[in-house]
């Protein structure tokens, strides 16, 4: 028989995913702002930047999708959803000024997620009006 994981145990775990989450949204804006100032007249981040905020926003997914496997099926749905939209954001060769504004609001709006701790499995409350911004943004109907 498997054993279970104690709760303490659990919420270090999800507070060090936070903390990578966090790392990860500082040095995206730290990317996104270098790359902005290289914007050329397509407004279009150059390769080597888009590159650079793919393997972040890949990082920062990882890590959303890592601290989700402890929480309800609810907050699963809603961490899928997001990390769709975001992910066919950072799809193009080169990413557009627009989606670089919007992923560095995703970033920082999961950065400040709050996880309730009193319930398990746990809950990430926030991710309910990001997704209805991200959706709005892309003219995507909620599933």
């Amino acid at each position: 028989m498997a054993e279970r994981l104690s709760k303490e145990y659990v919420i270090q775990q999800v507070k060090a995913h936070k903390d990578l989450i966090r790392d990860a949204s500082d040095r995206l804006s730290d990317v996104l702002y270098e790359g902005r100032k290289q914007l050329g007249s397509h407004l279009e981040l150059g390769q080597e930047y888009s590159l650079t905020i793919r393997k972040i926003i890949h990082e920062i997914v990882s890590e959303l999708s890592i601290i989700g496997g402890f929480c309800d099926n609810w907050t699963k749905r809603y961490i899928q959803e997001t990390t769709l939209i975001i992910g066919a954001m950072v799809i193009p060769t080169r990413i557009s000024y627009v989606h670089a504004l919007m992923l560095e609001y995703w970033a920082v709006s999961v950065n400040s997620i709050i996880i309730d701790y009193n319930k398990t499995p746990f809950r990430l409350s926030d991710l309910k009006p990001l997704l209805s911004v991200l959706e709005k943004a892309f003219n995507r109907k909620p599933s």
